[in-house]
């Protein structure tokens, strides 16, 4: 299989994963007043780790797969 294909795979499996669980413990954690300014900053701040995860997949290197999954494994728990 093609490696764009399977990076777009990836990605599209990762991204739920990084965005989801913080933004449902916002949605339960938070009162009604607060909550859709604490949405947004954890958006933002999922966004930005997971531009920085992938970030430093490139530059790793996209063939290293064991690694390139070992650093995307560690940036999904950045934003807790």
């Amino acid at each position: 299989m093609d490696d764009t294909i399977i990076w777009i795979i990836i990605i599209g499996f990762y991204a739920p994963l990084h965005y989801l669980p913080p933004i449902l413990m916002v949605l339960f954690k938070t009162t009604n007043e607060n909550r859709s300014k604490m949405i947004r900053d954890t958006v933002i701040d999922c966004t930005a780790s997971m531009v920085l995860a992938f970030g430093l997949v490139a530059l790793v290197g996209l063939e290293n797969m064991l690694l390139a999954m070992f650093i995307l494994l560690l940036a999904i728990f950045l934003p807790y």
